[in-house]
C-alpha cells in the first residue's frame, strides 16, 4: 500500500481515513497503523474513522493492527470506527468481537448524525 491508498480528511476533532484497497492483508496493515500512528503524532488527533467502503477482505495481520492501535489510542481516551464496512468484513468483525470495542458505521454519513448528537442506532445520546 503506497500513500495514494490512504486519504486523510481531518473533520473538527475527527479522522476521516479513507482506504483505497479492496484486500487489507500483512503488507497493507503495517502500512495503516504506521500511518494512524503518524498522523496521531503529527496532528494530536484522537478519534479515527476508517472508511471501509471499498475493502472486501481484511486478513488477521490487518485485524491485529487496528487491535494495537486501539489499544493504543484508548489509552489517552481516543476512539477508533470504522464506516461502510462490506458485509464480509463487518461479519468477520462480529465473530471476533471486536464491534465491542470498535464500532461499525453503516458510512461516512452517519458521522453526521454522531455529530448531531446521536448514537451509532440515531438515537438521541
Amino acid at each position: 500500500m503506497d500513500t495514494n491508498d490512504i486519504q486523510i480528511e481531518q473533520r473538527g476533532d475527527l479522522a476521516i481515513i479513507a482506504v483505497g484497497k479492496p484486500m487489507l492483508t500483512s503488507m497493507e496493515a503495517d502500512h495503516l497503523l504506521e500511518t494512524l500512528r503518524s498522523y496521531h503524532t503529527q496532528t494530536g488527533c484522537a478519534r479515527f474513522v476508517i472508511d471501509m467502503a471499498g475493502v472486501d477482505f481484511l486478513d488477521s495481520a490487518c485485524i491485529g493492527s487496528l487491535v494495537t492501535f486501539l489499544i493504543e489510542i484508548d489509552k489517552i481516551g481516543g476512539k477508533l470506527m470504522l464506516a461502510g464496512c462490506q458485509k464480509s468484513v463487518a461479519e468477520l468483525m462480529k465473530t471476533t468481537g471486536l464491534t465491542a470495542h470498535i464500532p461499525l458505521l453503516s458510512s461516512i454519513d452517519q458521522l453526521d448524525d454522531l455529530d448531531a448528537g446521536t448514537d451509532q442506532a440515531g438515537h438521541a445520546a
